[in-house]
């Protein structure tokens, strides 16, 4: 590694990036695992907790005890708030650790109510974005997008191996419980896998010229960082632009409950098997990993507000297909496929590109605090989805509810169009 001295930009050899890319990508597997792997048995969580319920109402309580276990995402504002606060790598290490002990945790539930407490311990810890933030601090202007889609298709792996552990947990005739063998890999990587953040990886680069001096800090020595931080978010040339991607935020994270119950709705209102419900999902895996690598390349190429565009349109789509395949009652594999394969690359996506915007808005020493802040407003939207969608299920199902969730969306035509300034390869270290 080469670092200049403290009146210089500090910087990193292409070793110790490709090493830092390599450590980023298994916590990017595990995130993304950990994030996604609960939506791949919630119709196993009703089977065991919940199995004297209808559909209705037991997709219901199942979304109402989601939403409540979402609370745990508040936190990454927090998680993030402390990355500027203490630096990226003390989070990264604290998160990473807490992806896998979380999942030890919530296999040991053994009714709803401790279930719901161990997964908002699961929420607490993944999507905390440290690796995103990482990479988009090390990586070069017109590379951003490029490495983080790398990464995320990379760690599409996660998703990958969640129907291969689905398939070998549970079948058919898999016992009662056997979800539980989905918990296995997150527990076995989290753990060692901090271990090696501590003892292998740097501060970013540009956090490490807020240190040295090299960014005015002002705000970093001030006892009240955040509320610096914030009033700058709010108050900057650039604040009506934030403001419409906290909006935009809120309106993707109304969604999150498609993410988790579509295993449900098609286990609940669809005639599909249990090996083609694992079909399905290994079919949702590939096309997310074909889908985050053709957003970095075209919004890098075209910009990110043409694909703002395009997925706020998908997840309504998506919905639709979804709804009716369950309406179908024979030959509706390939509906239910479509419908959830553009509701889940919709979903990705928006949250990706709303990602990658807000670092491009917000300057380094605000950065973590702005990202959080984001992350905390879209958490709003999801909680707010599921407690919305188990009212809407109850009383018209969950493919209704999908739909009417998804309709919102629609407004980010006119915030996209309004609001929002194209940032394509935008240089970090020049934005004010």
């Amino acid at each position: 590694m080469t670092e200049n001295n403290t009146n210089a930009q500090v910087s990193r050899s292409s070793k110790y990036f490709k090493l830092m890319l390599i450590i980023l990508l298994f916590v990017q597997i595990l995130d993304a695992y950990t994030t996604t792997y609960t939506a791949s048995f919630p119709s196993k969580i009703i089977e065991e907790f919940l199995p004297n319920y209808s559909p209705n109402e037991a997709n219901s309580i199942m979304a109402l005890s989601i939403g409540i276990a979402t609370i745990g995402m508040y936190f990454v504002f927090i998680n993030q708030f402390l990355s500027d606060k203490v630096g990226r790598k003390t989070m990264l290490f604290i998160t990473t650790l807490g992806m896998g002990a979380s999942a030890l945790l919530l296999a040991l539930s053994s009714n709803i109510i401790q279930y719901t407490i161990f997964l908002f311990l699961t929420y607490l810890f993944f999507s905390s974005d440290m690796w995103i933030i990482y990479i988009n601090e090390e990586a070069e202007s017109e590379k951003r997008a490029y490495y983080t889609n790398l990464l995320l298709a990379g760690g599409v792996l996660g998703p990958i191996l969640m129907p291969i552990f689905r398939s070998i947990f549970i079948t058919e005739t898999s016992p009662v419980g056997s979800w539980r063998g989905m918990t296995y890999f997150p527990t076995f990587l989290g753990i060692p896998l901090a271990l090696i953040i501590l003892f292998t990886i740097k501060e970013t680069s540009k956090y490490e010229e807020i240190k040295r001096g090299n960014v005015p800090r002002s705000s970093m020595e001030n006892s009240s960082l955040l509320k610096v931080n914030l009033k700058y978010l709010f108050t900057s040339s650039r604040k009506e632009e934030y403001l419409a991607i906290l909006v935009m935020s809120f309106l993707t994270g109304l969604n999150f409950i498609f993410l988790q119950l579509a295993e449900s709705f098609a286990a609940s209102y669809t005639t599909l098997s249990e090996s083609l419900i694992n079909i399905v999902i290994y079919i949702v895996a590939i096309s997310v990993i074909i889908a985050y690598l053709l957003t970095g390349i075209l919004a890098d190429k075209f910009g990110r507000k043409p694909l703002l565009y395009l997925f706020s349109l998908l997840m309504p789509i998506g919905a639709i297909l979804l709804y009716l395949g369950g309406q179908m009652t024979s030959n509706n594999f390939i509906i239910v496929v479509l419908g959830i394969v553009c509701g889940y690359v919709a979903y990705d996506a928006l949250q990706v590109l709303l990602r990658i915007v807000v670092f491009e808005v917000v300057p380094t020493d605000k950065r973590g605090t702005g990202s959080g802040l984001r992350a905390f407003t879209q958490s709003l939207g999801i909680t707010l989805g599921f407690m919305i969608g188990s009212v809407l299920t109850l009383f018209f199902g969950l493919g209704m509810a999908f739909i009417l969730l998804s309709l919102p969306l629609l407004l980010n035509m006119i915030f996209i169009f309004k609001f929002l300034k194209e940032t394509r390869g935008t240089n970090l270290s020049l934005i004010k």
